[in-house]
């Protein structure tokens, strides 16, 4: 019976009635132990008496066994793994040892988990209960966490119970915070289960107890009678929880030896394994039978599972009071003799923990399989059990060198597990003792890939080019992969000095005949020489292009990928970027990586900003903003925002514009992130552009064209909108280095569409009206060469359109002006450019055209979500398909599609197929 508790079960029943509409949702319920939160657990599970009741306990001996809590959730579900799709069947297979090791990512776990979630909940409703989570394994927590952002489209509630203090590892999921009992239910609890307490002593307890449950009832039982009858005086305040403790060593004390030792083997390892602990006591005479007082007494209780019976503690302090109660020597040996008890084949991990608990000090075995239980986690997608099980590896080995390269792979692990300060403190603590040149390189390495992904990418500089020549007579692969990052982040850093000076490098590496880093080093390489054709840092020739290593492979690693891409952007060929980019980002999903598929969407969006397909690139970077965040990629994560900030100017969103771009610039700026710097302007100044204020364009970008702060790249892309404010405001002479620096590129480059750009801006600085018409219309010849070509920008084209007109308006050459005006106008509803609508509609109306409708056709009103799952829908994906690549479950996919398809006015897939892009983007 519960008391006291009638508002929290009225939040739970609602949270169910929610789940059985078809509305999922999470809750956490924290509190401190003892006051009550797996009864409601319990109540919850009587409640949801028309549902699949899935149940997971938190245990500390598993607490290092990558994803040991999720296979218990999931264990009544696992004979449906052979119908997910293949990727999430292997990964969840091996995530949970049912299949060999093999390399796997968390988010293809954590998708298998909701696809067979999803399928459980099409039939029932599904409830999800997990206890004590601070016990749960890292892995776990983290797919937890990742399931509550993904079931609110489907029939499944997730309550977990946790402590406070373990509330922040579930971000973004609401919190029921567990309070003690008021002094009503209390006193009503004491009343029905100890009514031989006097009223004095029962108010007592209610107040020292702070209402909670667990101390209520058990307190009581370690007073004598007299104390509870309040004749003998209780002294000083009441000890707790260790008065508990006390409790239940006095009701130790009176149970039988044999007993008491099966309770230490399985207190020393809760994972419940009644069939390890009977094998650890065997030898001392001791059988099942031992166990039945402990049943009887209420002690354990035991229940029947797949892997055999399972036995567990009435509450964890009566564990924590069995394995106190032992001495110390006996403890090591019962870690030992479990160790010995367990087969190394079949449970190598948990065989691996029981060793390094049996250790007084250096254990080189222990520490070996400590290792090797790493090196699995890794394989699994487990990184953070890995970190725990590297570091406690390093903490046993007395090699200085060898425990210093086990402190660095426990830093790598945590770092790829999202924990960047622990990563810093482990690479610290390695630093101290590493002696080799390239343990230290590693260690420098990892600094920086923090850096890169959550610090300042500057500083990685230093640490990625010290003893070069040293690294690369020892390591010469890993010389290679630092010179990579080294001109990535000289790039990012707007150092194109630094970027030469990493490439001059990184072409003398010699590395192994048949590395599979050559293909990437030769990418850098390349990229690298077009950032200096672009910065005028290196020759102006035109530079050569190996067509065959052009077209995206299916050897290519997603990262070259990404650098490809990143080379297209740099000389503006829109085909090959796109190319790449989708490339890249089609290999990360198959492949389930997810910190390169971050990146490649940052690439892809960046891209679809620049070519005009500004509703794909709102899609994608809000599918990696929401991945950015997920994995604590803070410098992405910025990237993203100021993406969504220029396509929010272009539509002429101002509040949501500037909310993005000063949020991103605040952390960009500080970290000296060039791009996203750049890029956050050139957002503000375009929004100022577009709603009329030239003034404040110029003005607010100013400081950042010749300084710091900005990159070339961008800033040559925003040449244009500096150029048009100018010529405004008759200030055109302050742009002429600008200007010829454009002109270089666009030369450099070779396209129409870089050349267009460069025309139009020669236009608006003309003094003679005769070279400014010529230079409009040849702009225009070159926009449709690009057309031709597949480089067609619809955005710049748009506004070279509308500048035209004006000029031809201005020269009063009013029906002449209209044309361009009149295609102007569609390019920019089609946009849904809402400040170059008003500015096109306001020129034709000038130049002498009445107001006409907008564009046809529906206002599809597509999320950005719904645009996605469309895109992969009409390539034919299925929606199983669909959901493995955008990490939703087949459910959702197909609520999307519906949206999809009313918004549209269609209805199927084959009618989905045939329409055309420019439907789906023309949106709000």
């Amino acid at each position: 019976m519960l008391y006291g508790r009638q508002a929290e079960q009225a939040a739970i029943e609602r949270l169910l009635a929610e789940a059985r509409a078809g509305r999922g949702g999470a809750l956490t319920i924290s509190g401190d132990p003892g006051v009550g939160k797996s009864a409601l657990l319990d109540f919850a599970a009587g409640c949801a008496h028309d549902a699949t009741v899935l149940r997971t306990n938190g245990l500390q001996s598993e607490s290092e066994l990558p994803y040991a809590g999720l296979h218990q959730l999931l264990r009544p579900l696992l004979s449906r793994v052979g119908d997910l799709p293949e990727a999430q069947a292997a990964a969840v297979r091996a995530a949970f040892g049912l299949m060999p090791l093999r390399p796997t990512d968390r988010l293809q776990v954590v998708l298998g988990a909701l696809t067979l979630l999803s399928e459980a909940a099409n039939e029932r409703p599904v409830g999800c209960l997990v206890d004590d989570l601070q016990w749960l394994d890292r892995p776990s927590v983290d797919a937890l966490s990742l399931l509550a952002r993904r079931i609110q489209d489907e029939s499944v509630l997730l309550l977990m119970a946790t402590r406070p203090s373990d509330v922040a590892s579930l971000p973004g999921v609401a919190e029921l915070r567990l309070l003690g009992l008021d002094a009503q239910a209390s006193g009503e609890l004491l009343a029905d289960q100890h009514p031989e307490l006097s009223q004095e002593v029962a108010e007592r307890i209610v107040r020292e107890t702070g209402g909670n449950p667990l101390a209520l009832s058990e307190l009581p039982g370690a007073l004598s009678e007299s104390q509870q009858a309040g004749v003998d005086p209780l002294v000083g305040p009441l000890p707790l929880p260790e008065c508990i403790l006390q409790h239940y060593a006095k009701q130790l004390a009176r149970i039988e030896e044999p007993t008491r030792q099966l309770l230490l083997a399985l207190a020393a390892d809760d994972a419940g394994d009644l069939a390890a602990a009977l094998r650890v006591v065997r030898p001392l005479g001791i059988g099942i039978e031992a166990l039945d007082s402990a049943l009887a007494g209420g002690l354990v209780r035991t229940e029947e599972t797949i892997a055999g019976p399972r036995a567990a503690f009435r509450h964890p302090l009566l564990r924590a009071a069995v394995y106190r109660s032992a001495s110390l020597s006996r403890r090591l040996a019962i870690h030992r003799a479990l160790a010995d008890a367990l087969d190394p084949e079949l449970e190598p991990d948990r065989r691996a923990w029981q060793l390094a608990a049996a250790a007084v000090g250096p254990d080189e075995v222990a520490a070996d399989e400590l290792e090797r239980s790493g090196l699995r986690a890794l394989q699994r997608g487990a990184p953070s059990s890995a970190a725990v099980a590297l570091e406690k590896a390093a903490r046993l080995t007395s090699a200085v060198e060898t425990r210093a390269r086990r402190l660095v792979a426990a830093a790598g692990a945590a770092n790829r597990a999202g924990h960047p300060v622990r990563a810093e403190a482990l690479a610290d603590e390695a630093e101290q003792v590493a002696g080799s040149v390239v343990t230290q390189a590693r260690i420098r390495h990892l600094r920086a890939a923090i850096a890169f992904d959550s610090g300042e990418p500057g500083t990685a500089y230093r640490w990625l080019t010290t003893d070069l020549q040293q690294v690369s007579a020892e390591d010469p692969e890993l010389a290679a992969v630092m010179l990579v990052d080294a001109a990535k982040n000289a790039w990012f850093s707007n150092d194109p000095g630094r970027a030469a000076e990493a490439s001059q490098a990184l072409a003398a590496v010699v590395l192994p005949p048949h590395s599979r880093r050559a293909s990437l080093v030769r990418t850098v390489l390349k990229l690298t020489d077009q950032l200096e054709l672009l910065t005028g840092t290196g020759s102006h020739a035109q530079p050569q292009r190996h067509e065959a290593e052009e077209v995206p492979s299916a050897e290519q690693e997603p990262l070259e990928l990404v650098l490809r891409a990143v080379a297209s952007i740099a000389t503006a060929d829109d085909v090959a970027g796109s190319e790449a980019a989708e490339a890249a980002v089609q290999r990360c999903r198959s492949a389930g990586r997810l910190d390169l598929l971050v990146l490649a969407l940052q690439v892809l969006a960046t891209v679809d900003v620049l070519v005009g397909r500004h509703q794909f690139a709102r899609a994608n970077a809000a599918e990696g903003l929401e991945l950015a965040n997920a994995l604590g990629l803070t410098n992405r994560t910025c990237h993203f925002q100021v993406l969504l900030a220029w396509l929010d100017a272009v539509a002429g969103r101002a509040e949501s514009c500037r909310e993005l771009a000063t949020a991103a610039l605040g952390h960009a700026e500080a970290r000296k992130i060039a791009p996203t710097v750049a890029f956050g302007r050139w957002a503000l100044s375009l929004l100022d552009l577009g709603l009329g204020r030239p003034a404040e364009t110029l003005d607010q970008t100013r400081p950042f064209v010749n300084g710091s702060a900005e990159h070339p790249l961008v800033m040559i892309m925003r040449t244009p909108d500096l150029v048009e404010a100018a010529a405004r405001l008759g200030r055109t002479d302050e742009l002429k280095d600008e200007l010829e620096q454009l002109s270089a590129w666009a030369a450099s480059s070779g396209l129409a569409r870089a050349r267009a750009l460069d025309a139009r801006c020669r236009a608006l600085v003309a003094d003679d009206a005769d070279e400014a018409g010529g230079l409009y219309a040849e702009a225009l010849a070159l926009h449709d060469e690009a057309d031709h070509t597949g480089q067609s920008r619809p955005f710049d084209r748009a506004r070279t359109q509308l500048l035209y007109g004006e000029w031809l308006r201005r020269q009063r050459r009013r029906a002449e002006a209209r044309s361009p005006l009149r295609a102007a106008l569609n390019t920019f509803e089609q946009l849904r450019a809402e400040p170059w609508i008003r500015r096109a509609e306001s020129e034709r109306r000038a130049a002498g055209s009445t107001r006409r409708p907008g564009v046809t056709g529906p206002r599809t009103e597509l999320t950005p979500q719904e645009v996605q799952v469309a895109r992969l829908a009409r390539g034919g994906a299925s929606n199983r398909e669909i959901g493995a690549q955008l990490f939703l479950s087949p459910r959702t996919v197909g609520y999307h599609l519906q949206n999809v398809f009313r918004k549209l006015g269609i209805r199927s897939r084959i009618e989905l197929a045939q329409t055309e892009d420019e439907i789906l983007v023309r949106n709000d």
